[in-house]
């Protein structure tokens, strides 16, 4: 990640019908969802993802608020603008996913959303669909064929008087193209070339890239006559004969996936071959894909006054908008990703960069989706001669060591050229703990013998070969940066965690292969006499004092809890740990920032929650949960994905422990099927504090090591085929062997699973907007008026207030206004029956008054110690009259005062 900039203002006018989100009531304490025979929670996934649905109940003009729709691999974010509109991208269309595919514009005569009565889009979580209702008369369904690169767009239209139906597929300027792919030769990316003809019509361009990059986005008609045109160079055109039903197809056919990298024949042989196959095989083949695909593991997070529903709900939608692309055979990029509506205009990275990727992808383990894991770790064990050929070349020494900053193909340019990056050392070691982690959640051996163990091996041959020895003995760590934020420094703690977690790794592994025993004794020797992590004041510190100048503002020390995984909850040094996380100098400091998930590994359940709120609140700036963050856009989605797993269910140190971190809250709910380490399907539920039962289905038969959820009471461990109880206890731990593809209950013997009352979890569609206790953003638009975002030209400063922009914090319109005299004054005029300001908190700010219709109302203070949040609602008020009223806000201070923007209820 880069180092940060400062920064913006607006008017944000509120959804008239958002409303916090209401609890559930899909079971009750007396009741429990644990199918024994299927070794997992019974749940109706149909009906339970509905409630999270995202939906828009008025036509959304605003790209930025576009809704995503993808099948893995090219995806499409959707929005209204002269037709239906959406920018499409594939993840392997381009280095880096850098340049967008194009866009694909649908129009009809009269326009499709003309003269209706009824609206409503909504993205279907559970189908994988985006599909948009004008009255009863007109749907358009977008979705994909599975396991391609092919998009449908089907329309049915029953409306009389439809003269005209255009599809059009287009570029913007490409003549200024900038080089955000890091590509050997933009001119390759410059030009554009088009056809048209009987099987369609597309645009082409990178065609001559010689890393066989590259793509051509086109498009095709099944259920109606057409003809085909080149508009020009950068636009071609289908002509639609109007029918009431029909199907558009397209596609960002990439020359890397296709047959002698020929991306036309490629485009024009897929599209024949789904015109063949036919809409409505291809759509249920595409729903049963996503089916499947949620049927691996559930998550239940609620209560608490509906905002642990509403991070609920972004759980499931954050892992709809990864998995939509991330199933190419390049990782889903945590800021191109495939869903972006700015031509080709990325943010800041033309490279892979280690830590915000381990963000967007760490949860899918634990989520039982290891095949988006494979993608990521796929990216490093495919550059493996590359990245050992390197490492002599540069370091002189036998070994694998990986670039924080890695292009597609193992280059080290945006690394070795930058002061943050160039002496990072522990980027290898994480990938290999990655692939190693990978390995422990499938048993796959020939995955560890051929994959993870030859990258392990190196890493340990890498970090042996740049430590020193005193003259006692002791390894130490001499130069290097503790990650961005402290560069070259001795003892980095990064680099002692490595060592402390990959060596014993390395020898346990090359033991169980049999390998590299000659390599064992010195990884060991290292073990035995590496110095200890720099400590002051009874807290891990970054590095051996004296302290260095802070380049960035990531909490280095706190690494170790996650994800070096090298302490937590029951560790020696859990108070260490500790201590480092409470003293940490940067809480909640950026987009990546993975407090939350390090507060539920040191089972801080009330912190955890509020870590993801915080982060919602500081990031999530669109209703289509996106974030207008110029630091990232994915990163803080992966983040809470980890922090809600992590809270649900542990077994990072081979411990499962169910509902390590959950709040205290008694309304809290909390229901879930994880997968732990050593291939145990993990389920459990709580309510009103009560942890029923923990079902474990093991997939390969490994020894169950479970932390007694009940501290003190009898429990007891059965064989859900036979009833047959293999063990009672009142350990705090215990173990038992299993069998593989067996189900096993863990149960108080006082209260077992069978008191319960069986239920089944479900819900019911969700049909309009959500909001989040003090968050400006919701998810989802409502039909009134309210909830668009005017800019800040609508409110009214005198001389004494300052415009700034660009400021990438993620305030609305990335701008804001703000005055450091004491009485600048601002009004804002509106008409409805609540406002509420919103602001930037931070160390700098300090006092406003906040008048209105000329009556005080309060004073708010904005300063805040530690990050900067953004996007604070700082003041509200209800219940006003459904009239004119004016909002003043008058600085007091010459510390800053701020505006960022309003939102209006009427």
């Amino acid at each position: 990640m880069r180092s940060i900039r400062l920064l913006p203002v607006a008017v944000l006018l509120g959804a008239a019908l958002a409303v916090p989100v209401t609890s559930p009531a899909l079971a009750a304490p007396g009741d429990a969802a644990f199918s024994p025979a299927a070794g997992r929670l019974d749940v109706d996934y149909a009906g339970y993802l509905a409630k999270h649905d995202i939906v828009y109940n008025r036509p959304n003009t605003n790209p930025d608020y576009g809704l995503t729709v993808g099948n893995g691999r090219t995806g499409a974010m959707v929005w209204q603008a002269g037709g239906l509109t959406m920018q499409v991208s594939n993840v392997d269309a381009s280095q880096q996913t850098a340049f967008g595919a194009g866009l694909v514009n649908l129009a009809t005569t009269p326009a499709m959303d003309s003269s209706y009565s009824t609206y409503q889009q909504r993205l279907s979580l559970y189908d994988g669909t985006l599909t948009t209702k004008y009255d009863a008369d007109r749907t358009v369904t977008i979705m994909g064929q599975p396991g391609s690169e092919v998009m449908g767009v089907h329309i049915d239209d029953t409306r009389g008087g439809v003269s005209s139906v255009t599809l059009e597929l287009s570029l913007w300027d490409v003549a200024n193209l900038a080089n955000s792919g890091d590509v050997p030769d933009i001119n390759t990316w410059r030009q554009v070339s088009s056809y048209a003809d009987a099987s369609g019509a597309g645009i082409s361009r990178g065609q001559a890239d010689p890393q066989k990059f590259g793509y051509t986005l086109a498009a095709t008609v099944e259920g109606a006559n057409y003809s085909a045109s080149v508009v020009n160079n950068s636009r071609v055109r289908l002509t639609i004969t109007p029918t009431s039903s029909y199907t558009v197809w397209f596609t960002a056919s990439t020359r890397l996936n296709a047959a002698g990298n020929n991306s036309v024949n490629q485009a024009k042989t897929a599209l024949s071959a789904v015109k063949a196959t036919g809409y409505p095989s291809t759509y249920t083949a595409y729903r049963n894909w996503w089916h499947s695909f949620w049927g691996k593991s559930f998550v239940q997070y609620g209560g608490l006054g509906g905002d642990a529903d509403y991070l609920e709900n972004v759980y499931y939608l954050s892992t709809y908008l990864i998995a939509a692309g991330g199933y190419g055979n390049y990782p889903y990029h945590f800021i191109n990703g495939v869903f972006r509506a700015t031509g080709d205009q990325t943010k800041w990275s033309n490279a892979y960069w280690y830590w915000n990727q381990r963000d967007v992808y760490n949860s899918f383990l634990a989520s039982n989706h290891v095949d988006l894991m494979n993608t990521f770790n796929n990216l490093y064990s495919r550059n493996y001669t590359a990245l050992k050929s390197y490492t002599r070349t540069r370091y002189g020494v036998d070994g694998l060591w990986v670039p924080e900053t890695m292009g597609w193909d193992g280059n080290a340019r945006g690394t070795v050229g930058s002061d943050y990056t160039k002496n990072i050392l522990s980027t290898g070691y994480e990938a290999a703990y990655n692939m190693y982690l990978q390995y422990r959640y499938t048993n796959d051996d020939n995955y560890l013998r051929t994959v993870a163990y030859p990258f392990i091996r190196e890493t340990a041959k890498f970090y042996s070969r740049m430590l020193s020895v005193d003259g006692n003995g002791k390894y130490y760590m001499a130069n290097s940066n503790a990650h961005e934020t402290y560069w070259n420094v001795p003892n980095a703690i990064t680099d002692l965690a490595a060592v402390r977690s990959i060596f014993p790794i390395a020898i346990q592994v090359s033991q169980q292969l049999g390998a590299d025993a000659s390599l064992r004794p010195e990884w060991q020797r290292v073990l035995a006499n590496l110095v200890a992590y720099p400590q002051q004041n009874g807290a891990y510190q970054p590095h051996q004092p004296p302290p260095a100048p802070t380049r960035n503002n990531e909490n280095v020390a706190s690494e170790l809890i996650w994800p070096y995984n090298v302490t937590g909850i029951g560790a020696p040094d859990y108070q260490t740990a500790l201590n480092a996380w409470n003293s940490r100098p940067f809480p909640y400091g950026n987009v990546w920032a993975n407090d939350a998930v390090q507060a539920a590994r040191l089972g801080l359940g009330d912190q955890t929650f509020d870590g993801v709120k915080r982060m919602l609140r500081q990031y999530q700036n669109y209703p289509n949960g996106f974030t207008g963050n110029t630091n990232g856009v994915f990163e803080y989605h992966g983040v809470n994905l980890s922090a809600m797993n992590e809270a649900l269910l542990q077994s990072y140190n081979d411990k499962i422990r169910v509902f390590p971190a959950v709040p205290g809250n008694s309304s809290f709910v909390g229901k879930f099927t994880l997968l732990a380490k050593n291939g145990f399907l993990v389920s459990s539920e709580r309510e009103a504090n009560e942890t029923k039962y923990v079902g474990l289905r093991s997939q390969w038969g490994a020894t169950a090591h479970v932390v007694n959820p009940w501290s003190g009471q009898q429990v007891r461990v059965r064989r859900a085929s036979d009833n047959t109880i293999l063990l009672t206890t009142t350990d705090a731990e215990f173990e038992f062997p299993t069998a593989g593809g067996t189900t096993y209950v863990v149960e108080r013997t006082a209260k077992p699973l069978t008191s319960y009352a069986t239920t089944r979890l479900t819900g019911s569609p969700n049909q309009g907007a959500k909001a989040l206790s003090g968050a400006a953003s919701t998810l989802g638009l409502d039909a009134g008026g309210g909830g668009g975002l005017v800019n800040d030209t609508d409110v009214a400063y005198d001389s004494n207030w300052f415009a700034t922009t660009n400021r990438g914090y993620g305030d609305y319109n990335d701008d804001t206004h703000h005055s450091t005299v004491v009485g600048a004054t601002a009004n804002y005029s509106f008409t409805g029956t609540g406002i509420q300001y919103l602001s930037e908190r931070n160390g700098d700010m300090g006092a406003v008054d906040v008048y209105l219709d000329n009556t005080f109302q309060a004073t708010v203070d904005l300063h805040a110690d530690g990050a900067r949040q953004v996007r604070q609602v700082v003041w509200q008020k209800s219940g006003l009259s459904a009239a004119q009223h004016t909002v003043r806000v008058v600085n007091r201070s010459t510390s800053v005062g701020m505006i960022d923007a309003f939102r209006v209820t009427t």
